[in-house]
């Protein structure tokens, strides 16, 4: 049997955030997604190399992410949701608020926050 679902903010996730095709200006856009991911007690944030290989990032174009649900143990309980360009600290904002919030299936994060697959993860038609 399925427990309750988390409450907001206690929905654990991992959160991988490309630091290598960024600029310096976003230091403050990586500095609110820390603080947002201290304050989920099942949060974690995990910088690495470039995501090109997972989403279509494009260099000096802002901050790339990729967030997916897991359990308390750091086991994959969802899909991946493809972040960015997150460009301002309004951005970076607007995802805290989303992860704070449970990661919910709404329109919290816009549009212009969801990164596209990267070509390799797009199905191909024959």
């Amino acid at each position: 049997m399925n427990g309750p679902a988390p409450a907001p903010g206690n929905r654990p996730f991992t959160l991988v955030a490309c630091t290598d095709c960024r600029e310096a200006a976003d230091e403050q856009v990586v500095n609110r997604l820390r603080q947002a991911v201290t304050r989920c007690p099942h949060g974690v944030m995990v910088a690495t190399r470039c995501l090109s290989g997972l989403l279509r990032c494009h260099r000096s174009r802002g901050l790339h992410a990729a967030v997916q649900p897991c359990t308390e143990d750091r086991k994959p309980a969802g899909v991946v949701k493809r972040l960015g360009p997150i460009r301002t600290e309004a951005d970076a904002d607007a995802v805290a608020a989303w992860l704070l919030a449970g990661m919910p299936d709404d329109d919290t994060v816009p549009d212009s926050l969801r990164a596209a697959p990267s070509p390799q993860h797009v199905a191909r038609l024959n």
